[in-house]
């Protein structure tokens, strides 16, 4: 399956949602590639690598590299996992590089050798997760119309959601969608079910969250993430920390029924 978390705009957890959705997924036995798409390498990467990783590391390897290889007419199936990360048994991470201009990956051709090593990627490993470029650029709107399950991710930001209620942009294929309301703060006035009272395209769906938990946020930045989400998953909490594994659960186990 193909699996996207996509935000109108940065800053509404995409990736914090994608990390800890794979992450769930991989501990659950599914074979899951982790990816992203945006113009630069963004903060999907270094937090599941150890601190001294040198930035030489990301820009030998990676979706770059994979472009070059295709257009070299040598991609292959071992050239996905040769390229990619081993995080887990079950988890591979194929960095999206840092050597990415935003003139080169929108022109067309570029674009579309992309699609065909996303494509090559799913059909390696048979799930890929990739957090998109957010907006609506033509290259983020294509990747969207091709995804299986497109996870939309918003924060609490009442504008935001307004103009995405108003006017969606976002291709309406057969894909599943999901919301989730990233870096969610439950003591706020505007909780899940205010939204989905008020606007009638979220009226009956379910609306996932991903709480903000200083601990998770902590790890991220200490490079520590995976290790965090996999020990925090076998274990009985209480307080912040159960409620954001419960929510990592829930959402994990929604796409985890269609694997």
């Amino acid at each position: 399956m193909r699996i996207a978390f996509w935000s109108p705009m940065h800053g509404s957890g995409a990736s914090a949602g994608a990390t800890a959705c794979a992450v769930a997924l991989a501990a659950e036995g599914k074979k899951i590639l982790l990816t992203q798409t945006h113009y630069g390498m963004n903060n999907l990467e270094l937090p599941f690598l150890p601190p001294d990783t040198g930035p030489g590391m990301l820009e030998s390897r990676g979706m770059d590299r994979l472009i070059r290889i295709y257009k070299a007419g040598q991609l292959t199936p071992a050239s996905i996992c040769e390229e990619s990360i081993d995080i887990s048994e079950n988890l591979k991470l194929l960095p999206g590089g840092r050597q990415r201009a935003k003139e080169i990956y929108d022109d067309r051709h570029t674009r579309d050798i992309e699609n065909k090593v996303l494509d090559l990627a799913h059909e390696t490993v048979g799930n890929t997760i990739t957090e998109l470029n957010p907006g609506y650029s033509q290259r983020t709107l294509k990747q969207i119309d091709r995804t299986d399950i497109l996870v939309i991710c918003v924060s609490q930001d009442n504008r935001m959601l307004s103009e995405l209620m108003r006017d969606p942009k976002v291709p309406k294929g057969k894909q599943k969608t999901i919301f989730l309301l990233g870096m969610y703060d439950r003591k706020s006035r505007y909780v899940a079910h205010y939204y989905t009272s008020r606007y009638a395209l979220l009226r009956g769906q379910k609306i996932f969250k991903m709480p903000y938990l200083s601990d998770y946020r902590d790890a991220i930045n200490s490079c520590g993430v995976f290790d965090f989400l996999t020990e925090g998953l076998e274990c009985e909490w209480t307080g912040d920390e159960k409620y954001f594994f419960t929510n990592v659960r829930q959402l994990a186990e929604e796409i985890g029924e269609c694997l």
